[in-house]
């Protein structure tokens, strides 16, 4: 694909912008089982997504949603890391 010189294509989107706002994008939960771990994969032009839990395909596996507290937790579901409260 070629262009002008000077203009860039634009980037590929994966789903609508999220809202402006305070608070921290995170990945969507699986809508099967609420999970967020994702195995990714490029099928010819395609990126594809697998939920690592339950093994759903899911559409658009980098879809982002605004979460007003960070939260990191383990491999087991323990809290390790927690964003203060302003």
């Amino acid at each position: 694909m070629s262009t002008a010189p000077g203009v860039l294509p634009s980037p590929p989107v994966s789903g609508p912008a999220p809202l402006a706002g305070p608070g921290y994008l995170r990945l969507a939960s699986c809508p099967r089982c609420a999970g967020r771990r994702r195995a990714l994969a490029e099928v010819g032009d395609e990126l594809r997504g697998r939920c690592l839990s339950c093994g759903e395909e899911l559409v658009l596996p980098l879809q982002v949603e605004r979460a007003m507290r960070l939260t990191v937790v383990g491999r087991a579901g323990q809290r390790i890391l927690a964003a203060p409260d302003d």
